[in-house]
């Protein structure tokens, strides 16, 4: 099942997200200013994978990974399985720090 959604950034940019929860793991895909950024994290090994209009941008394994997501992900209990709103926080904080780009 796909859950998607809007969102503000901020006072003038919105973002469509869209979740694939799959049998491998989780994809967050976010839409900005004709910009797509998507965060996929494999249950299986842990790899967690950023792209920025399909091309990897980072990519990290455990424990990278989860200390990646725990840095963004505040008090939402995860574990080492991330949820689509914690892969979003974290797609959030990459298209902050990449704004100036």
């Amino acid at each position: 099942m796909t859950q998607a959604y809007e969102q503000p950034l901020d006072e003038d940019v919105v973002v469509h997200v869209e979740a694939q929860p799959s049998s491998k793991g989780t994809c967050v895909t976010v839409q900005a200013n004709g910009r797509s950024m998507s965060a996929e994290y494999s249950e299986l090994t842990g790899q967690l994978c950023l792209r920025q209009d399909g091309v990897v941008v980072q990519e990290w394994f455990p424990p990278h990974s989860w200390f990646a997501i725990a840095s963004v992900a505040g008090a939402s209990r995860w574990g080492t399985q991330p949820s689509a709103d914690d892969l979003h926080a974290l797609i959030r904080n990459e298209l902050m720090m990449r704004r100036g780009d």
